[in-house]
């Protein structure tokens, strides 16, 4: 307890009262003891939860869980309880010097007492002593130190779990690009996040377009100090910087010395971050009419008092000129203004003030943030996304230049290339204003400083998110497609194409290597059907080498989602970018959802995917699902967390897996577990079985309601029937009023013997049965149906066990453009089934849905239009292996989704030593508990070492946990081929390769290889001596080492009609590096 209070409450009515209190006291009183009826743990409060047992027997906390659990068992005995390990069979005493230690065997232990001490804690006491910790040992202590517990559930031993891996079975090979970064200018993503920029507003182009709060001067403020005056205004004419930067800042200034007036800049949050001795770079577009007018720069707090950093420049004449400098930060402050100021009288006229940390990452002067930048490099990304994500795909088509000047334009990406004072500002779809400042040249470099490959996504004409309506003219159509392959150009063409020597005059001469492109995000229009062709086409013509995404919606399931992949499929797109934000019971439920998946037809990018929190909890389902991502990774190619960044004051969106403000940064729950399977990712899928207890999700049990969505309707006739006995649970033809239902929401009444809801702007006008519907199941709902008016049809609710968590059929939905059975936990809807039906005003429908266990039956007038069965199991473990071809290491991810730790053996079958010590980085905590500013490392993995591994061993999996055991093994190749030897077919014996006689020069044959000599290599570079010759799963010849070149040939060493690919892989990294453009 921290406070108590006392309140008065009023009437609801409003009627006032007065309330009178005289003697309040609060007293201490003893708390009951507790003698738990089972085996049970013990877990310490704070940062050292842990009970262990120390090697001379005596009990200590730690912050990191021990290799066993000590489960304890207690006897009632007078005066408390004796307690005993039930591992040993020893019982706890107190020592002389008060250590609390496990007796020797057959010695007498110690009463204790549990005590409750409120709040759901627990006491440990000797007598009237209680027992605390001291230097992390457990020894009696005074009331002040005393330790406080909760009681835990012990792990399951022999429950029947166990898993086996097959070291020699047939294994798949797992992407080199499986796990990246999905990034979008959402929640200040960019401006105010990862680029560098300090300035907001830097060029005085932010208008209502962007948002309707904004004006010219959002973000700036006049300074006149000692009597000097300064009246800034944002202007357009003919004097402006270019025709791209249309606005500037017009600025009569009349000041004099100590006496200066000018503007400052209050930068994002809470100001603009320095940090004391850090360099900035400031720069300015300006002219004078007074001839030369010297400008001081200042860097000062808030009251415009304390200096924090200053420079000068000279203005001279009256056009625009660049001028800058550096301060250097003499404090450390997150609240600074950026002020320009002049001591003299004029007329200045600005644009693009900026101001930029020296210390960017990799140094970049148009860089980006540091801090964020080594979050998204620790996560070891193999492809960075960009530049959304809806930003890509809504607004205008029309570029900056067409009549009118645009600000609502759908993204092109050559507005974002080129001097940063020629690109065109934008309007952001998430409400503000987008500079271009991180433009596609910088998010290639990005994407390379990264070591990731880039995968920008282009529009095909359609707004995915809303928006005007879709491109249709063949023209115009036809220049979206060459600015699509101009793209590709840009990215990979020589500099002596048009698109490549912009890429060179940039500072990049080499290629950066595009290998993907994304055609569209999240269209289930349509104009998609017809656009995608052109580009898709286009881009086959012309560069073959790239792979083209398309995409499946918005949703994991539905119509949509199956004619979109259709659609893929007979388009022979590359792949389809799959996005869904379900729930973490979705995605418990769903980590087997690939492996009935077609291996044959597109692959898959999950590109956006989040279970709609930041707990751990969301990430542990996230993580159970990702295991099975990895399984399946002979169809999954791709795969991102989404969104990735957050600016704390400017949020949109959540959960993401990065939040920050000005200063400061920390990742989420999700964050961590996206960079533990991305660290440990392997190189191929070996098998691996665990056998458990699953049990089938209950059967769909709870109540039925009424709803619309922006639809007036009416509803008659309503009954429920039970399929078991046939007997009417509810009936209502309305001949009685309506008494019989609750009204939730919208604006329900009886009329003409129907029950009509009469709103057409309200969402999820809901009415319920007033009955007890808690134990319903196996039942039919049916009811006529008749629209009226809206934009939508009919919410049909069944399976409601609480308004947050039910299933509706939302039949005309979507602006009543298809249907679909949406289920809902907790506040987060999946849809699980769909169809194209759609609904007519003013035509009576009768509506039935059949419930029988798992399987909903969705009737229109009799005729079945959908049917789902839940095939989802509820487990406890989750679990994927793969290996690490350079270690040989066998990397076991294990997921534990029960609320108890589970003890299970751990079997490696097949040719294989397993050495007995494991590294483990493990990640457990509450289930509610959330990482944030103040609090940033909450839920963060841990890692140690485990010295009991081997082909055989029992591992204990904390409840609520994400465990990845590397287990290393005798050898860095496959098991059973040793260096040099050609591999097995699979589930063939060996086989001999066919002589083949040397090719003469420049006819067909088996091309010579020969080792690297110890010590050479490619160009003269160093190799490691101990490299060696291995081949790895498709056939292939690799030499291995700390920095080497891996030969790839086909089986059999036969190379016809085609090439060999040099590909090299840095020691650091799994991407490659240094051979942009080449496909594998």
């Amino acid at each position: 307890m921290t406070q108590i209070g006392l309140y008065a409450l009023a009437a609801t009515d409003g009627t006032g009262h007065t309330a009178t209190f005289d003697y309040v006291a609060v007293q201490a009183a003893e708390g009951a003891d507790v003698v738990p009826d089972a085996p049970f743990l013990l877990r310490a409060t704070g940062d050292a939860p842990h009970v262990v047992l120390a090697d001379d027997g005596s009990l200590g906390l730690a912050a990191t869980r021990p290799a066993r659990s000590v489960v304890l068992e207690a006897s009632a005995a007078e005066g408390g309880a004796v307690l005993t390990d039930t591992a040993s069979g020893r019982v706890l005493a107190v020592e002389a010097d008060g250590r609390l230690v496990l007796a020797a065997d057959g010695a007498p232990g110690t009463v204790l007492r549990l005590q409750d001490a409120g709040g759901g804690r627990l006491h440990l006491r000797h007598g009237d002593e209680h027992v605390g910790a001291v230097d992390g040992t457990l020894r009696l202590a005074d009331a002040a130190a005393a330790a406080r517990f909760t009681l835990a559930v012990p792990p399951q031993v022999g429950a029947g779990h166990t898993i086996t891996i097959d070291a020699d079975g047939p294994t798949t090979e797992v992407s080199d690009d499986l796990y990246g970064i999905f990034y979008e200018d959402i929640n200040r993503a960019a401006d105010g996040g990862l680029y560098a920029e300090l300035v907001q507003n830097r060029s005085f182009e932010y208008s209502t377009a962007d948002n309707a709060s904004y004006t010219g001067l959002t973000s700036w403020e006049a300074v006149g100090r000692g009597g000097g005056t300064a009246s800034p205004e944002v202007v357009t004419n003919a004097e402006m910087l270019n025709a791209n930067n249309r606005y500037y800042l017009h600025l009569p200034v009349d000041g004099a010395p100590g006496a200066p007036a000018g503007v400052r800049n209050v930068g994002y949050n809470s100001g603009i971050a320095l940090t004391e001795g850090a360099g900035y770079r400031f720069s300015v577009f300006a002219r004078t009419d007074a001839g030369t007018t010297p400008l001081t720069v200042r860097l000062e707090d808030p009251s415009g008092n304390a200096v924090h950093g200053a420079t000068t420049v000279d203005v001279v004449g009256d056009a625009w000129t660049r001028y800058e400098g550096t301060l250097t930060a003499t404090a450390t402050t997150a609240d600074a203004r950026l002020a320009v100021l002049a001591e003299s009288t004029a007329t200045l006229r600005l644009d693009m003030v900026s101001l930029f940390p020296v210390d960017t990452f990799e140094g970049r002067e148009n860089g980006v943030r540091k801090d964020l930048a080594e979050m998204m490099e620790a996560m070891d990304p193999q492809f960075l996304r960009f530049p959304g994500g809806c930003v890509t795909n809504v607004g205008t088509f029309d570029a900056y230049g067409a009549p009118g000047y645009d600000r609502r334009r759908t993204y092109r990406w050559k507005e974002t290339v080129g001097p940063v004072e020629e690109r065109p500002t934008n309007y952001n779809f998430w409400g503000y204003n987008q500079s271009y400042g991180l433009g596609y040249f910088e998010y290639f470099q990005l994407a390379e400083d990264l070591g990731s490959t880039p995968l920008p996504v282009v529009s095909v004409g359609v707004n995915g998110c809303g928006g005007p309506p879709p491109l249709t003219d063949p023209d115009a159509l036809d220049g979206w497609v060459q600015d699509t392959l101009d793209l590709i150009e840009f990215a990979n063409g020589a500099p002596t194409t048009e698109w490549g020597a912009v890429r060179a005059e940039m500072g990049h001469p080499e290629p950066f290597g595009l290998r993907y492109i994304g055609l569209g995000n999240e269209e289930v229009q349509r104009e998609f059907l017809d656009n995608y062709p052109l580009f898709s086409d286009a881009i086959k013509a012309a560069h073959p080498e790239i792979r083209i995404i398309s995409n499946s919606g918005q949703t994991s399931a539905g119509a949509w989602f199956d004619e979109l992949w259709d659609f893929a499929v007979e388009q022979d797109a590359d792949l389809v970018d799959e996005h869904y934000y379900n729930s973490p019971e979705w995605f418990l439920a769903n980590a087997n959802r690939y492996d009935s998946y077609d291996r044959e037809g597109p692959h898959v990018f999950i590109g956006e995917y989040a279970s709609k929190g930041n707990t751990f909890y969301n990430a542990l389902a996230e993580a159970a699902f990702m295991t099975g991502i990895e399984r399946n990774s002979d169809v999954i190619d791709l795969a991102s967390y989404a969104p990735f960044f957050a600016n704390e004051d400017y949020v949109q969106w959540a959960p993401d897996a990065v939040w920050f403000d000005n200063v400061d940064a920390y990742g989420s729950a999700n964050y961590h577990v996206q960079a533990m399977f991305a660290q440990n990712v392997g190189d191929v899928v070996v098998p691996s079985t665990v056998t458990q207890p699953t049990n089938a999700a209950d059967d769909i049990t709870g109540g039925v309601f009424l709803s619309t969505w922006l639809t007036s309707a009416a509803y008659d006739n309503v009954r429920v029937t039970s399929n078991d006995t046939g007997d009417v649970l509810f009936e209502d033809d309305f001949s009685d009023g309506a008494a019989a239902w609750n009204p939730t929401g919208g604006t329900w009444e009886v009329v003409d013997g129907e029950y009509v809801q009469a709103s057409t702007t309200v969402e999820d006008a809901r009415s319920t049965p007033a009955v007890d519907m808690s134990g319903w199941s196996s039942y039919t709902y049916e009811m006529d149906a008749r629209k009226t008016g809206g934009a939508e049809g009919f919410l049909v609710g069944y399976g409601a066990q609480s308004p947050g968590s039910f299933s509706w059929w939302n039949l005309g939905g979507w602006g009543n453009t298809r249907s679909a059975i949406q289920q809902t936990t907790s506040g987060a809807s999946v849809e699980l089934a769909g169809s194209t039906t759609t609904v007519d005003t003013d035509r009576t429908y009768r509506v039935k849905v059949v419930v029988e266990g798992r399987t909903t039956r969705l009737y229109l007038d009799d005729v079945l239009v959908t049917e789902h069965t839940d095939t989802t199991v509820q487990q406890d473990l989750y679990q994927v292996v793969t290996r690490d071809d350079d270690t040989g290491d066998l990397v076991l991810k294990v997921v534990n989704a029960s609320t108890s730790a589970i003890t299970s053996p751990v079997s490696i079958t097949g040719d294989v030593e397993v050495a007995a010590e494991a590294a483990v980085t493990e990640m457990t905590g509450e289930l509610t508990a959330q990482n944030t500013m103040s609090d940033p490392d909450r839920v963060v993995p841990v890692e140690r070492t485990f010295t009991g591994a081997g082909t055989e061993f029992v591992y204990e999996f904390p409840e609520s946990s994400i465990t990845i055991l590397r287990l290393g093994t005798d050898a860095a190749q496959a098991p059973g081929n040793p260096p040099g030897e050609e591999p097995a077919p699979p589930s063939e014996a060996p086989t001999e390769a066919p002589a083949v006689d040397p090719p003469a020069a420049g006819g067909a044959g088996v091309p010579s290889v020969a080792a690297p000599a110890a010590g050479t290599g490619d160009g003269g570079a160093a190799v490691d001596p101990s490299a060696r010759a291995s081949t790895g799963s498709r056939g292939a010849l690799a030499w291995t080492g700390s920095d080497v070149l891996l030969l790839l040939l086909l089986a059999g060493g036969l190379v016809a009609g085609g090439a060999v690919l040099v590909r090299r892989r840095g020691s650091g990294g799994r991407g490659d590096h240094g051979l942009a453009g080449l496909d594998d």
